[in-house]
């Protein structure tokens, strides 16, 4: 029976803070049961800390060492603390006196909106509503512009989808997770992150390396773990109106409602519109698609002292139109192919839910066990010319985890099951120009994959070093079976210096057409040569961070190496033949090695200046060539300076992407110049800024996006016939869009509460 209890297990998540190796407590006025909702609590000399609820408790992440002090303050009552010398077994209530004399607060610290840790395992930088606030817009592939650790870009010259890269590497390589719970993946892989709104996200953990074995295997590159609005802290009524110069239209409403003293629920809606026909190249066709998308969710949430729950609902429709407009029609070649505009059509249908639950055992809180079930459905179809391809995605997940600390505190050890289902249905057509009524290609790529899997982790402190051991295997009845190996270490040489090192194993099934959707804006042919399975790679890297006080103003310093290696990879082939899309199993070396240095100093309490670097280096092996990857600039730079008023009434973003030279796909068998594109693409530069006012429940925003205006100007080959064989909109560098205007407003409708 004990066997059976220690293999049911589940890292619990963000939302099960009372079962994730934390302190229960509430906050009460002196010599009163009245409680004080809005209190602030946290560990004395760091930055971990958290809000009571309503009715006063709180939930707190133990300190990374004993003894500690923890403080609670309220406006207007006299802090208290207590030092303690172990996790407490029963949950801790502080008393706070009424001051005698109130007198005005002076802010001495503001939040940031970007925050480096000193304490956790992995290298991770958590970005907050403040720093996405920067980016107004919308969702989150279009969020990352302020950051040195995640690349954005178009995957094609016609459709609008934006991807990302991490570590020098596609953004599939990363772990996309929802308060880990693995999210973008499967069909979603390459436009998941456009269909989650900024608005929803209360915090983004990007996590570089290799995952630990608890949070899953296909953490190759690093993890983005996504933290959403919590329905317990958010007002009654949240509203954002958002408006550009080119025609696109976004809104955003957040309804919240009280459900019990410790319950809460969400509801919230985003939509999406764009009806406008953009053409600021002359290539014949539509910059940006015409879009028309509705997004849903509902998350209800329940925090208890000694258990918690909540139930994650969302459906979404998302629709694009591209291609030739009427306003193209004399581009359109209908004398030679007799096949009117060139028309794409990409639609998106998806429901999916998340279920959690977890407890701390009665009379020892350093006990839990949680438990995670999710499903989803996505439809997807994409029409591009004569091409099409139709994908449907069945999937579900469940995982146990059980953890507990060890002896003094300093040990734990956590373990657990997982099991994640997979149905596709995928399938790709295209049609020959001279026989319209023949097919060209019929692929038929679906599959159903079952796999369990089974996990353990040991954490182990040892004064200031802390080393985290872990393994995972998993067994897919499609692709095989893989055991994930994980290792991560940091050294603490100061309270706010940590050196850091990982290394690990980790693996994914691919499914190489909708991640590599961009080749469908194209004539290319595609060719899978042999069974694909699946991708595997080792990971390892270390990194180094250093916070202090210098000339009166507070830095940080960070630098990070890392060296991603495949043993097993479906590589995308583009340099075979301008005609082909080559897919086939990695015969060879493939690795991408990344140096990061990061500066972030607060000039005064007014400026901020963060100045990054990255260098990266990524080959592949292509038919028996060792390669630079295609798209990928060797050099990537970044200047961002934020500026808050004193009064925190006006803020003030600017902020300069540099990126360097690349290599392209070889377009030189092209039979003439017009037809080929440069061997290598071009550095370039990428302007931001906004400025925002605040007043009581209103924030007015305006800002613009790419002001120097920078534009990749040859976007497609062959544009003026896109049904012919040497039609090419895939290869796609730098932006495909002039400098755009934004403006929009935030309302907030506070809780109406007095005391």
């Amino acid at each position: 029976m004990r066997i059976c209890q220690f293999f049911l297990f589940l890292a619990l998540l963000p939302l099960n803070a009372a079962a994730q190796s934390s302190i229960l407590g509430s906050v009460h006025v002196a010599g009163t049961n009245e409680p004080l909702p809005g209190a602030s609590v946290g560990w004395a000399g760091t930055s971990t800390g958290t809000i009571t609820g309503g009715d006063g408790r709180f939930s707190l992440p133990l300190p990374s060492g004993w003894p500690a002090t923890l403080v609670a303050t309220y406006v207007g009552h006299k802090p208290d603390s207590l030092m303690l010398m172990a996790p407490p077994t029963v949950p801790i209530n502080l008393q706070l006196e009424p001051a005698i004399e109130l007198r005005a607060v002076e802010v001495v610290e503001r939040t940031e909106g970007t925050r480096l840790s000193t304490r956790t395992i992995n290298a991770t930088e958590s970005i907050g509503q403040k720093e996405l606030k920067r980016a107004a817009c919308c969702d989150l592939s279009e969020s990352f512009e302020t950051n040195a650790t995640v690349d954005v870009s178009y995957s094609d010259a016609i459709s609008g989808t934006k991807t990302i890269r991490m570590l020098g590497l596609d953004g599939k390589y990363a772990q996309m997770s929802l308060e880990n719970v693995p999210f973008v993946r499967g069909l979603s892989t390459s436009s998941g992150l456009t269909l989650i709104p900024g608005t929803w996200i209360q915090d983004i953990n990007l996590s570089k390396g290799t995952g630990t074995a608890v949070n899953g295997p296909n953490a190759m590159t690093g993890q983005i773990d996504l933290c959403l609005l919590n329905p317990l802290d958010e007002p009654p009524l949240f509203v954002n109106l958002y408006g550009n110069s080119q025609g696109r239209m976004e809104a955003n409403v957040h309804a919240a409602q009280r459900t019990g003293s410790n319950s809460a629920n969400l509801l919230l809606v985003h939509g999406n519109w764009f009806d406008q026909a953009m053409d600021q190249n002359d290539d014949g066709l539509l910059d940006q698609p015409r879009t028309r998308r509705i997004n849903v969710m509902n998350r209800w949430m329940h925090l208890g002292e000694r258990k918690s729950g909540q139930v994650t609902l969302r459906a979404v429709h998302d629709e694009r139109i591209g291609g030739q407009d009427a306003m193209h029609s004399a581009h359109a070649d209908h004398s030679a192919h007799g096949l009117g505009l060139y028309r794409i059509n990409v639609l998106n249908r998806m429901m999916d839910g998340i279920a959690k639950h977890g407890w701390v055992f009665e009379g020892d809180p350093t006990k839990s066990i949680g438990l995670i079930a999710a499903g989803r459905w996505h439809e997807t179809s994409s029409e591009y010319g004569l091409r099409r391809y139709d994908g449907e995605q069945r999937s579900a997940y469940l995982s146990a985890i059980y953890q507990q600390l060890l002896g003094d505190g300093n040990d734990q050890v956590k373990g657990g099951l997982s099991f994640q289902y997979d149905d596709y249905t995928e399938r790709f057509m295209s049609r020959s120009l001279d026989d319209v009524g023949d097919t060209l290609q019929d692929l038929d790529l679906g599959r159903t994959e079952r796999m369990p899997g089974i996990f353990a982790e040991h954490t182990l402190k040892r004064g200031l070093f802390t080393l985290v051991s872990g393994i995972r295997y998993d067994a897919n009845d499609w692709f095989g079976e893989a055991w994930s190996p994980r290792l991560h270490a940091k050294y603490d040489l100061g309270p706010l210096t940590v050196l850091r090192a990982s290394v690990g194993h980790g693996f994914r099934t691919a499914n190489p057409l909708v991640e590599n959707a961009a080749v469908m804006a194209s004539s290319r042919y595609v060719s899978i040569e042999g069974r694909l399975g699946m991708e595997r790679a080792w990971n390892m890297g270390a990194s180094v961070l250093h916070k202090f006080k210098w000339l009166g103003r507070k830095w940080a310093i960070g630098a990070d190496g890392y060296h991603t290696r495949f043993t097993d990879q479906v590589v995308t082939d583009l340099d075979r033949d301008p005609l082909t899309l080559a897919l086939y199993m990695l015969d060879g070396p493939s690795y991408a090695n990344s140096l990061l240095t990061d500066v972030q100093v607060e000039l005064s309490r007014a400026f901020q200046l963060k100045l990054s670097h990255r260098y990266y280096e990524v080959r592949s092996t292509y038919d028996g060539r060792l390669l630079e990857r295609p798209f990928t600039p060797s050099h990537r730079g970044l200047i961002d300076l934020a500026f808050t008023s004193p009064d925190e009434h006006w803020r003030f973003d600017i902020n300069l992407n540099l990126f360097g030279e690349g290599r392209l796909p070889d377009t030189r068998p092209n039979p003439s110049d017009e037809l080929r594109f440069p061997v290598r693409s071009p550095g370039f530069a990428t302007l931001h800024a906004q400025i925002t006012f605040s007043s009581g429940a209103w924030e007015f925003y305006l800002g613009g996006e790419n002001l120097t205006s920078t534009l990749q100007q040859q976007q497609v080959i062959a544009p003026d016939d896109p049904y012919g064989p040497y039609f090419d909109a895939s290869l796609i560098w730098g932006p495909t869009n002039k400098a755009m205007a934004y403006g929009g407003l935030r309302f907030t409708l506070k809780n109406n509460k007095t005391k």
